[in-house]
């Protein structure tokens, strides 16, 4: 492969991993650490609400007690740059991203990487981890932020979690996320909870690079 080719792969690569990463990155850390609603006792003094009534199926309710997960799910995602899918099965996931008017599709299966863009197929050195969500995340990570009320969310009921990144959504009937909007623009739907399907490589000519 030329170096203009090569450059251009990477530069598109890189796209899509910023886009990737700046939709996810809140959701992913918002349960980083985030124990800010129970320190050492202390009044909490941001409850501006504390005088009405809370309601009995919201109250106590933390993210770590509701939140359920699937290594098979679907993500649907807007972000400033673009906007993309994103399917997981089991440790497998495929990417379809729209950046900046560049099409681009990701192929992991395995520790293998495929990239589609343009027509061909190319298979970079090394994998870039770093631009994939890992959903263990949020169950290793849940803390003790409690539901704030219980909402309509894409015709479905929901508990709502102010996060430090934005507002989080979790049926209230499964515990799986519903959407997550970032403070920042970014708006990361979920769905097909256990029923994506096997995902395989593209089935054309890959290039080394």
């Amino acid at each position: 492969m030329n170096t203009t080719t090569d450059g251009l792969i990477h530069s598109r690569r890189r796209l899509l991993q910023i886009a990737l990463v700046g939709a996810v990155s809140g959701l992913a850390g918002c349960l980083d650490g985030e124990d800010d609603n129970a320190t050492d006792d202390e009044p909490e003094e941001t409850n501006s609400d504390s005088s009405e009534p809370d309601d009995e199926s919201v109250n106590g309710q933390s993210l770590s007690d509701v939140l359920q997960w699937e290594s098979s799910y679907a993500m649907e995602l807007v972000v400033p740059l673009g906007n993309g899918t994103v399917v997981f099965h089991e440790n497998d996931s495929y990417t379809s991203w729209s950046v900046n008017d560049v099409d681009m599709e990701v192929y992991r299966i395995g520790t293998d990487e495929y990239i589609v863009v343009d027509g061909e197929c190319f298979i970079p050195a090394g994998s870039s981890d770093d631009e994939l969500f890992e959903p263990e995340r949020l169950l290793e990570e849940s803390g003790d932020i409690t539901a704030a009320e219980i909402v309509s969310i894409d015709g479905q009921e929901a508990y709502l979690f102010n996060v430090d990144d934005g507002s989080l959504y979790l049926s209230t009937d499964t515990g799986y996320p519903i959407r997550f909007e970032s403070d920042d623009g970014a708006t990361v739907q979920f769905h097909s909870w256990g029923e994506t399907d096997p995902i395989s490589p593209p089935d054309m000519e890959c290039i080394e690079q």
